[in-house]
C-alpha cells in the first residue's frame, strides 16, 4: 500500500460548505454553542450541504471525546464493494491542513486482512460523505490527525469497526469515530415514492421511516441498521454507522443518544426532501 503522497485537495464546491475559514469558525461556533461534550466514542452525522444540515454535523462532532486521531466514515457504495481510505499524507480542511494517520491506516490494513478481508483500495473520487465533515471534525479538534474511510453497507462494515478499535489500541492512541450518512432520500428526484407527493408523504418519512433506521442506531444493532437501510431505503451510508457501532461496542459504548432530527423540506420545501439526524454513541 503506498500512502502519504501529496495532500487531498478540496473538491465540493463553496455551495456545499464555506470557502472562508473564518465563516466556518463562526458558524460552527454558532451551532455548537450549547452542545455538550458527551465523551462520545463514536457519532452520526449528516453529510448533506451546510444550509440544510451542517448544524447537526457540529453538533453530533461537539459531543466526541477528546482524541488523537478522527475517523471519518463515509458511505455511498453498495454491497460487495471494497473498503475505500485516502492514501494522501495530509488533508486540506480549510480550517487547516490535517495529516493523515498512516500509523492508524497500516495496521487497521493489517487487521482487516487478518479476518480475511483484503477488499480495501484507495479512494480516489470525489465524493461529500467524507469531505463535508473535514473542516469541522479539523476545527474541534485542532491538534488531531484524520482517517478518512468509505465503507460497504455489508458484513465487512462490522469487522472494520472492531478492527479500528484493535488498530487504536496496537498504536496506542484514543481514537473517535464520525459515521457519516443521510437518511431517506424521498421524491421525484429520487425515484422513491410510495407515499405520494403532500403532508402525508413528509409524516411518514419523518415518524416512519426515518424513526425506523434512528431506532435500529440507537438501540446499536448492526444488523438491525443495515437491514432497515437495504429494505426500506432508509440512509445512503448505512455501513458507515454500523461501523461505527462496531467500533464503539469494542471502545466500551452502552447506548445510543439522538441529539436531533429533520428533513430537508423543514429547511426548504420540496416535493423532492431528505432526512438528517445526529445520535452518539456514549458510555
Amino acid at each position: 500500500m503506498s500512502t502519504g503522497i501529496g495532500k487531498r485537495r478540496r473538491n465540493l464546491a463553496e455551495g456545499w460548505y464555506p470557502a472562508d475559514a473564518s465563516e466556518i469558525r463562526s458558524l460552527v461556533s454558532e451551532w455548537t454553542r450549547l452542545q455538550k461534550n458527551l465523551s462520545a466514542f463514536a457519532i452520526m452525522a449528516p453529510h448533506a450541504g451546510w444550509y440544510f444540515s451542517g448544524d447537526l454535523a457540529a453538533k453530533a462532532v461537539w459531543a466526541l471525546r477528546d482524541c488523537d486521531t478522527v475517523a471519518i466514515l463515509g458511505g455511498h457504495l453498495r454491497r460487495g464493494d471494497p473498503i475505500l481510505f485516502a492514501e494522501e499524507g495530509r488533508f486540506d480542511c480549510t480550517v487547516r491542513e490535517a495529516e493523515n494517520d498512516l500509523q492508524i491506516l497500516g495496521v487497521l490494513t493489517s487487521e482487516l486482512k487478518d479476518v480475511g478481508i483484503k477488499e480495501i483500495a484507495p479512494d480516489r473520487d470525489i465524493d461529500n460523505s467524507v469531505e463535508i465533515l473535514l473542516p469541522i471534525a479539523a476545527l474541534k479538534f485542532p491538534q488531531a490527525e484524520l482517517v478518512w474511510l468509505r465503507v460497504p453497507p455489508d458484513y465487512k462494515a462490522r469487522e472494520l469497526g472492531s478492527a479500528l478499535a484493535r488498530a487504536a489500541a496496537t498504536c496506542g492512541k484514543r481514537l473517535s469515530v464520525i459515521a457519516s450518512t443521510d437518511l431517506t432520500h424521498y421524491g421525484p428526484n429520487y425515484g422513491f415514492m410510495p407515499h405520494g407527493i403532500g403532508e402525508s408523504a413528509v409524516a411518514w418519512v419523518r415518524d416512519d421511516n426515518d424513526r425506523g433506521f434512528i431506532a435500529a442506531a440507537l438501540s446499536m444493532d448492526t444488523d438491525k441498521v443495515l437491514a432497515h437501510a437495504r429494505d426500506r431505503f432508509s440512509a445512503c451510508s448505512s455501513g458507515a454507522v454500523a461501523a461505527a457501532i462496531s467500533f464503539s461496542f469494542n471502545s466500551g459504548a452502552k447506548r445510543g443518544l439522538l441529539i436531533g432530527h429533520k428533513l430537508s423540506y423543514d429547511v426548504q420545501p420540496d416535493r423532492s426532501f431528505v432526512g438528517y439526524a445526529a445520535v452518539a454513541f456514549v458510555p
